[in-house]
């Protein structure tokens, strides 16, 4: 375990602006628990300071916004690009011409507003009453979503592109380095080994469905794998 490979993890899967390498973040993913960590903390606040002052609505759809402020919106632009390309008409060569455009569809905006609307109505149900239950929704439902990427990671037909690199890179104990850092960093978690467990069957499960659908999986399938899990998160966190 590399601790100077935090300065790559922080590089890659956040805004934060640090001078990192690709190569060693694909082998310090296990290193994904502290973004959670750092989303529960700014976004849990965020939603509990500002409904002080504000209202609940617009204290959460800010909340919210804010993961894509600290994380960037590499995720979500995959799961968008992944939507047109789920419903594009034709076959593999088609959804893979249409995953590849950089041109928005109709699919990817709907998607994403019904994504953003959701994620809002469940920070909106929290009880705004204690700021460590609001830091802790957000670093849970993040947490699924960062265990989707290791999920995913252990199958090894990727395309070319980042994806490869991490999956070329991943080995299976980084899984289990994973989970160790996410209980040393947030073991008051509720439902913490379910939402672990969640996150990794929806990041292999997308992984397979990448490979059914184009021949190989790639970066905007894990994309999609994080945000969905992170939605699932959140259900869990506020109706289990």
């Amino acid at each position: 375990m590399k601790i100077n490979g935090i300065k790559d993890i922080f590089s890659f899967f956040t805004l934060i602006p640090i001078n990192g390498d690709i190569f060693k973040a694909s082998t310090s993913i296990y290193f994904l628990p502290i973004i959670s960590l750092i989303v529960g903390i700014v976004s849990g606040s965020i939603k509990y300071y500002l409904a002080i002052f504000t209202n609940n609505f617009l204290a959460s759809a800010v909340a919210v916004l804010s993961i894509y402020m600290i994380t960037g919106i590499m995720h979500i632009d995959g799961f968008a690009d992944f939507m047109d390309s789920l419903f594009a008409k034709g076959g593999k060569e088609q959804r893979i011409k249409v995953l590849k455009d950089p041109h928005v569809g109709v699919a990817s905006v709907l998607s994403v507003y019904f994504l953003l609307t959701l994620m809002i109505i469940l920070t909106y149900t929290l009880d705004n009453h204690d700021l460590m239950d609001s830091i802790l929704f957000f670093a849970a439902s993040d947490l699924t979503g960062r265990a989707s990427v290791i999920g995913g990671l252990f199958g090894k037909n990727y395309h070319e592109g980042l994806g490869k690199i991490f999956a070329t890179s991943f080995k299976p104990r980084y899984a289990i380095y994973f989970l160790l850092i996410s209980l040393i960093l947030l073991p008051f978690i509720k439902y913490f080994y379910l939402l672990i467990f969640v996150g990794l069957l929806i990041g292999y499960l997308f992984y397979k469905t990448g490979v059914r659908l184009y021949g190989a999986s790639g970066g905007d399938v894990i994309g999609t794998s994080v945000e969905i899990s992170r939605l699932i998160g959140m259900i869990i966190v506020c109706f289990v």
